[in-house]
């Protein structure tokens, strides 16, 4: 799912790379503000820009990939932070499994040992 999902994600941004490409001499003109009607001259007023159509392309996949990386950042912080929460938990508890194992093998040790002197007393 994670493959076919990224394969998506390039797909698209090539798409919009090549729409880039194949509209570079075109240009189109954005009304910035609506119309405002001039009394005095009788006349409305258009506030407009000619902007290149590539450049708006570009300039809406580039606003799209900072935007989702700033979505993503996030949650991939906590994710990694909860990543090491967990394996500092994992060290602590096989440090105390480990401390446990050592533990047991002195007792045995021990054990050992008192056998061995109860069997020296009994046989004396």
């Amino acid at each position: 799912m994670k493959l076919i999902l990224q394969i998506f994600a390039f797909l698209a941004i090539f798409g919009v790379i090549y729409l880039a490409i194949m509209n570079g001499n075109d240009a189109i003109t954005l009304n910035l503000a609506a119309p405002a009607y001039d009394a005095a001259a009788q006349t409305t007023v258009h506030t407009t820009k000619t902007l290149n159509i590539a450049f708006i392309l570009l300039s809406v996949l580039g606003a799209g990939i900072i935007s989702g990386i700033c979505l993503f950042v996030p949650f991939y912080l906590a994710q990694t932070e909860q990543l090491y929460a967990y394996k500092r938990e994992v060290e602590k508890s096989s440090i105390k499994s480990d401390s446990s194992n050592s533990q047991v093998k002195v007792m045995q040790a021990k054990i050992d040992v008192l056998e061995k002197a109860l069997k020296e007393a009994l046989n004396k």
